[in-house]
C-alpha cells in the first residue's frame, strides 16, 4: 500500500507566523486609525471652508446678506441658538429678515437655503469666536457668522476653532480676515495653530 508524504506547517513555523502577523497587526491598526481620524477632520475642515467661501461669494454675486449658521441637531433645516451647535452640521442661506445683532441666526420663509453641510465626522471640538472690533479684548463665542454684500462679515475678525485634545496635530483654525477672506490658521513655534489674535487657539 503506498504512502504519500503530507506537505504543512511544523508547529514551530505555525508560531513564527503567528507571531510576525501579530506585530504586523500591532504596527498596522494604529497607523491605519490615525490615518482614518486624519481623514475625517480633513474633510470636516473642507467642507466648513467651502460653505464659508460659498457665503461670501454669494454675497457679492446675489447683492444680498448670506448667513452661515450651526444646525440645530443633526437633522434639523433650521439655525442652533447654542454656541456647541456647530458639530451638528452647518447652513448657509440668503438671509433676507433679521436683526442687526441677534443672539442667534433663524430662517424665515422668505429666506433661501443653499447649502446644507451634514454633521462633522470627526470627534473635534468646534467653536466660533467673533469680534465686533478686531480685537481679542472683544471677542466671544458666536453662533453665526453673516456676510454683507460687499463681501465683508459682521465680525470684524474671527475664527473658527476644530480642537482636539487628544491628538494636537488632528486641531484645525479657520480665521475670518476684515474683509472677510477665509485663511488657515497655522501653528507658529506652538503645538496649536493661532487664531486670528495670534493666541494658540485650542487653549484659549
Amino acid at each position: 500500500m503506498d504512502t504519500k508524504n503530507q506537505t504543512g506547517f511544523t508547529l514551530v513555523e505555525l508560531l513564527i507566523a503567528l507571531a510576525v502577523a501579530s506585530i504586523l497587526l500591532g504596527v498596522g491598526i494604529p497607523s491605519f486609525s490615525g490615518a482614518v481620524r486624519n481623514s475625517q477632520v480633513s474633510a470636516d475642515y473642507s467642507k466648513f471652508t467651502q460653505a464659508l467661501y460659498l457665503a461670501r461669494s454669494e454675497a457679492v454675486k446675489s447683492n444680498s446678506n448670506v448667513t452661515v449658521c450651526p444646525r440645530q441637531h443633526p437633522e434639523a433645516k433650521q439655525c442652533g441658538s447654542s454656541t456647541l451647535d456647530w458639530k451638528h452640521g452647518l447652513l448657509v442661506f440668503v438671509d433676507e429678515k433679521f436683526a442687526s445683532g441677534e443672539a442667534a441666526a433663524s430662517i424665515d420663509p422668505e429666506d433661501e437655503l443653499i447649502y446644507v453641510h451634514d454633521k462633522q465626522s470627526s470627534k473635534n471640538d468646534i467653536v466660533a469666536i467673533g469680534s465686533i472690533d478686531g480685537s481679542a479684548a472683544t471677542a466671544s463665542s458666536r453662533t453665526y457668522i453673516r456676510y454683507d454684500n460687499d463681501g465683508t462679515a459682521d465680525w470684524a475678525s474671527g475664527s473658527f476653532l476644530m480642537c482636539n485634545d487628544d491628538e494636537v496635530k488632528l486641531s484645525r483654525v479657520l480665521n475670518i480676515a476684515p474683509t472677510g477672506d477665509v485663511r488657515p490658521g497655522r501653528a507658529s513655534g506652538s503645538k496649536f495653530p493661532r487664531d486670528i489674535f495670534n493666541r494658540e487657539a485650542c487653549v484659549i
